[in-house]
């Protein structure tokens, strides 16, 4: 839930170009354990609407954080929207994240960077296996922030355990220079463990953040595995 989640990226459009609906408002944890729990369906059918609500919430708190984690919200709301845009035209091949993999393998969409689609201003639209990837990376950091968050002493850095998740999680998918900047983000920027959670209350109660917290985690590992196995089965895992 920092800047660490998402990485500046080589977007092909503007967030302005593709529908959105930006609402100015408190970032909520029991709305982001709503969306990433009512995302994972009974036979671990992933829906992809409630996937990407989950992540405009974490888009909510970033923003939270300051102006300096702006690149890192932009880039997030330019993925959200894309995959937004593919559920708006076909929300039958784009209900869920494994109709979506399927529907792009099947129809060869998957093999190329851009789909047929094109946007008002002309550009085309991304194919949704690779944005997804992107944002499928971020889920196992995730996890384990919020997993070390939960069990560190209330004076401790919370940029020392964000650092620690990205190391043992997305650190290897970005280059030295993305790494660094990271790194800096996060070690000027958040507050101690105790002042992030006092972030994260929001009206929430001390049990409820652990409530929440808890199926948050349990949550993003089913979704993350199961992501991770579509993927794989399909050859996609270096997508590029």
């Amino acid at each position: 839930m920092t800047a660490a989640m998402i990485t500046p990226s080589d977007a092909l459009m503007k967030t302005s170009e593709l529908s959105t609906q930006e609402a100015k408002r408190q970032f909520d944890l029991k709305v982001l354990r709503d969306a990433f729990v009512t995302c994972v369906q009974s036979d671990h059918t992933l829906v992809l609407r409630e996937y990407v609500r989950a992540y405009e919430e974490l888009c909510t708190f970033v923003s939270s954080l300051g102006t300096i984690f702006e690149w890192a919200t932009n880039d997030l709301s330019l993925k959200l929207n894309v995959l937004k845009e593919h559920e708006r035209l076909d929300p039958v091949n784009y209900h869920s994240i494994q109709s979506m993999i399927a529907y792009e393998v099947e129809s060869g969409r998957v093999l190329s960077r851009d789909t047929p689609v094109f946007l008002p201003s002309g550009k085309p639209l991304p194919n949704g296996s690779r944005t997804l990837l992107r944002l499928h990376r971020a889920l196992a950091f995730i996890s384990a922030f919020l997993s070390e968050m939960r069990t560190a002493s209330d004076d401790a850095s919370s940029a020392s355990i964000a650092w620690s998740a990205y190391s043992a999680t997305m650190a290897r998918f970005h280059s030295w220079p993305v790494r660094y900047t990271i790194h800096a983000a996060l070690k000027l920027t958040l507050p101690n463990r105790q002042d992030l959670i006092n972030k994260l209350l929001t009206e929430r109660t001390p049990d409820e953040i652990n409530v929440f917290s808890d199926e948050i985690i349990q949550s993003c590992n089913i979704i993350e595995r199961t992501t991770h196995e579509l993927f794989r089965k399909n050859g996609l895992t270096k997508l590029a």
